[in-house]
């Protein structure tokens, strides 16, 4: 197959089937797709591009470059859903060529890694599930990239002021989509230079390399206060605060809600490395390379430090270690590089594809296995087609011989997407009315063009409405029942969305203005007027 297109183009074209597909099948994806959104939503009616707004309200969580981008995207084609979610996804594919870049520049003698390093970083399953998904930890992946490749070449191609130039811009571009973490993803390997540091470079100018550095940092600082300084100035002391103080340490501090044990990641290292934790040639590698080669210490250098240091922090999510994911595949497409047997290479991927085989199996089988053992009734709904595909795909692949390492990887790369994509097509042919919020927020903003009044009892709003059903107000949040009964009274031609469970169904459902299932659960709007002569309501409502 790569006697038909070159690897790059290859990466492109499974790039683009992957995107492509998801935006056909899958609505914005509540909570965190619709709310980012809902932000630049409001950053657009509003016209305020300095200070970012969620309901009404300074959203201080996020800096504001995924933001920026959104509305930029509008400027250019219009208010729509599909412009926003490339975004994210084009940051991933930049990430794939400028791997290819990185690997080229660590082993030059390895031609073959330069082609390996894309292809293994676009076909491990948590890389492209999270290249379609609009969140800001693939820009960060990028610009954490982006400041690893100026680190080598400063390193390797000498220290001039436009590579440090370049460094600072990566700090930059890094603070902006996630705050001052990128400098922990940095400083790092920056700092481990004299250990990973091809040891033939004796006349290495130190002093200039470090101060370099803090030059870039400097830079780094700079592009992140021409925005945070003014903000912080129009947004009030909270918000400033907030953007200032509150939002690095608070998340690695005090972590949030996301507090597990510091083994935790290590224990979910083997769902980062799927699916070449079945690869063969991989594990034969492992026990060929060593430290001495430079570009391991370099890789190493860049994902050790960073993940001991998560590990230690309380607050944990899987996707905090998505910029070390391509230093990761680096060291796997090193590692696989190391196979010279051209026998083995032909077959290399057919474990691998046979895995995908006997998923595609109970894929097309699941909804007759659902009849079985009586899992969920919606089970029954699923098309054996999404399955039949993938088991096709897979055959093809099985029997399908490589010429050489770079197309047996080639083939795994294919049939992770394949999997990915049907597995998805799947499982949102039946469920994506229960993540799709844009008929509700159509109907809430049908109500307030009648001059009615919306609340939303119980639950956080994190802006799922807004952006899908392109509300220009805000909604009242109401978190206990006084307060609901006092609003509902001062409010009798306004609604209030609730959120209630299967039991209360029966006994709701006649009396709501409007019904939907929203994940696993039931999201209704009920007047207000009803809710005031009916106080037993209250009683079936979620907290």
């Amino acid at each position: 197959m790569l006697q038909l297109l070159p690897v790059k183009l290859w990466i492109f074209l499974l790039w683009a089937l992957l995107i492509s597909v998801s935006l056909i099948f899958r609505p914005l994806f509540p909570i965190d797709e619709t709310r980012y959104a809902a932000v630049a939503w409001e950053m657009w009616i509003s016209h305020d591009y300095l200070v970012p707004h969620l309901n009404g309200e300074t959203y201080s969580h996020k800096p504001p470059l995924l933001f920026w981008l959104m509305t930029a995207s509008w400027w250019l084609f219009g208010v729509n859903d599909w412009s926003l979610r490339l975004i994210a996804p084009l940051f991933s594919l930049a990430t794939l060529y400028l791997s290819a870049l990185i690997a080229r520049n660590l082993w030059p003698a390895r031609k073959q890694v330069e082609d390996l390093a894309p292809l293994v970083l676009l076909s491990l399953f948590f890389w492209n599930i999270y290249s379609t998904l609009t969140m800001f930890d693939m820009m960060l992946a990028f610009f954490v990239v982006l400041g690893i490749y100026s680190l080598q070449r400063l390193a390797y191609a000498g220290l001039t002021f436009r590579r440090w130039l370049l460094l600072g811009v990566a700090i930059g571009g890094g603070v902006f989509s996630k705050g001052p973490v990128i400098l922990l993803h940095l400083l790092p390997v920056a700092l481990l230079a004299p250990w990973w540091m091809d040891k033939q470079k004796t006349n290495f100018r130190w002093q200039q390399w470090y101060l370099g550095l803090g030059l870039a940092i400097l830079i780094g600082a700079a592009i992140a206060l021409s925005w945070a300084i003014p903000a912080g100035i129009a947004g009030g002391q909270e918000y400033r605060n907030a953007i200032f103080l509150g939002q690095t340490s608070g998340r690695l501090v005090e972590s949030f809600a996301h507090r597990l044990p510091w083994w935790w990641y290590l224990e979910t290292l083997p769902l980062l490395l799927l699916p070449w934790v079945l690869f063969g040639p991989l594990w034969s590698g492992l026990r060929k390379v060593s430290s001495q080669d430079a570009g391991i210490r370099f890789c190493l250098a860049w994902g050790l430090p960073v993940f001991i240091a998560f590990s230690l922090v309380s607050g944990k999510r899987l996707h905090y270690l998505m910029p070390l994911v391509p230093g990761l595949a680096l060291l796997l497409a090193r590692t696989i590089d190391e196979i010279q047997d051209l026998h083995r290479s032909k077959r290399a991927h057919v474990i691998i594809v046979a895995v995908l085989a006997i998923l595609g199996i109970v894929l097309a089988l699941f909804p007759w296995l659902n009849q079985i053992f009586q899992w969920r009734p919606e089970f029954s709904l699923l098309s054996p087609v999404w399955g039949e595909i993938l088991l096709g795909v897979s055959v093809v692949l099985v029997f399908a011989k490589a010429l050489d390492l770079r197309e047996a990887v080639l083939y795994v790369c294919i049939g992770t997407i394949t999997a990915v994509l049907m597995i998805s097509c799947g499982f949102f042919s039946i469920k994506a009315d229960r993540y799709d919020t844009s008929i509700v927020a159509g109907k809430i903003a049908a109500l307030m063009k009648e001059s009615r009044d919306i609340a939303l009892f119980g639950v956080n709003y994190h802006g799922q409405y807004h952006f899908t059903g392109r509300l220009e107000q805000p909604i009242t949040e109401i978190s206990d029942s006084n307060a609901l009964h006092s609003w509902a009274a001062s409010h009798q031609n306004g609604y209030i969305i609730v959120t209630y469970g299967e039991p209360s169904k029966a006994a709701l459902e006649p009396i709501l203005a409007y019904h939907y299932p929203f994940r696993g659960q039931n999201v209704g709007l009920l007047s207000a007027k009803i809710l005031a002569e009916t106080p037993a309501l209250e009683s079936m409502l979620k907290l």
